[in-house]
């Protein structure tokens, strides 16, 4: 009896050992599939597809390459066509990527990378130009090919970010910056072939609040509006008082007529006596009494019973001019050994 336990446990733990082979091998093979299946769709997705280092390359689609959506089809379309003709008239060649960020290498290493893998610019003559913005980052670059060094240095591409495309990408206007840009690029291209030059597109800049109608109107809300509420507080108690004085405890009507009629006037030694009537003119309602009045105070001043009060207060509104002047700030930054200039916005 005791060797057919033994024989049986022997026989379950084979069982359990094979079972969880098999559930083990299975489960590395369901990775590994997920792994192909990650990597073969990265490699067919269109966009990511070269590995540099731990930063995977876009291929290009055509001259303006938007990879993240947010660059609108009219300026895309605009840019395109500009690049087209410019390409058409000098054989320069100049291409554009806007990516979401940089991973985890510097937009030069970027820019640089990217250039030869696209091979921007004719194979003879390195005349090619990338535009390269990486939108979370909040970084751009503009890499010169060797051919187009002389035309397009260092200082005028670096003038061309912080003069053209960074205002316009601080106003989050992407599309005319870019445009703008490649413009810029163009023109320098064209000049050096005595080529007519094209229009720069209109960046619409916001006004800001100090320039606008309501900031004039709020600073003058927020000097009346203490007064105005102070105000309504006592317009709301006189009238919840003159309401207790003349709603007639009969009818509940506002309709109450009180006549005082003085019968002995108070002085500093002697209080007074007043005759009151109260009479409704929608009911019935009358009431007669006579009330005994405080004799006069001290303090009182000689022209008999008076009060209320007086508030006195001067305000004095002080125009001055707003005036802001509009400055954009450089984010130069430096040149590669291919050329070129880096910026931020």
């Amino acid at each position: 009896m005791g060797n057919r336990k033994k024989f049986l446990l022997i026989l379950f733990l084979s069982f359990w050992i094979a079972a969880c082979s098999i559930s083990l091998a299975g489960l590395v093979g369901a990775c590994s599939g997920a792994k192909n299946l990650e990597s073969k769709t990265t490699s067919e997705g269109g966009n990511l597809t070269e590995e540099s280092g731990s930063v995977q390359l876009p291929d290009y689609s055509n001259y303006v390459n938007d990879f993240t959506g947010k660059i609108p089809e009219e300026w895309t379309g605009k840019t395109e066509q500009l690049i087209i003709e410019l390409e058409e008239k000098t054989s320069s060649e100049i291409g554009v990527a806007v990516i979401e960020n940089l991973g985890d290498i510097t937009v030069e290493e970027y820019a640089l990378k990217l250039f030869e893998k696209w091979g921007i610019g004719k194979q003879q003559e390195d005349n090619g130009v990338l535009l390269l913005i990486a939108l979370e980052n909040r970084e751009l670059r503009i890499e010169v090919g060797y051919g187009l060094e002389p035309v397009i240095t260092d200082l005028e591409a670096g003038n061309i970010i912080e003069n053209l495309i960074v205002p316009a990408f601080k106003e989050e206007q992407y599309g005319p910056g870019i445009y703008n840009g490649v413009a810029a690029l163009a023109n320098l291209i064209y000049s050096r072939q005595e080529l007519p030059g094209i229009d720069y597109a209109e960046v619409k800049q916001k006004v800001p609040f100090t320039q606008t109608w309501g900031f004039p109107f709020l600073i003058i809300f927020a000097n009346v509006a203490p007064w105005i509420g102070v105000g309504i507080l006592f317009l709301a108690a006189y009238l919840r008082y003159y309401i207790k004085e003349h709603k007639c405890p009969k009818c509940r009507k506002l309709g109450l007529i009180i006549k005082k009629t003085w019968l002995t006037y108070p002085t500093y030694e002697y209080p007074g006596r007043q005759e009151i009537s109260v009479t409704c003119r929608f009911c019935d309602y009358h009431e007669f009494k006579t009330v005994s009045v405080p004799k006069k105070s001290g303090l009182s001043g000689s022209g008999g019973n008076s009060g209320g009060f007086s508030s006195s207060s001067s305000h004095s509104f002080s125009s001055s001019g707003f005036s802001s002047s509009h400055s954009s700030s450089s984010f130069g930054g430096g040149s590669s050994g291919g050329g070129g200039s880096s910026g931020r916005w």
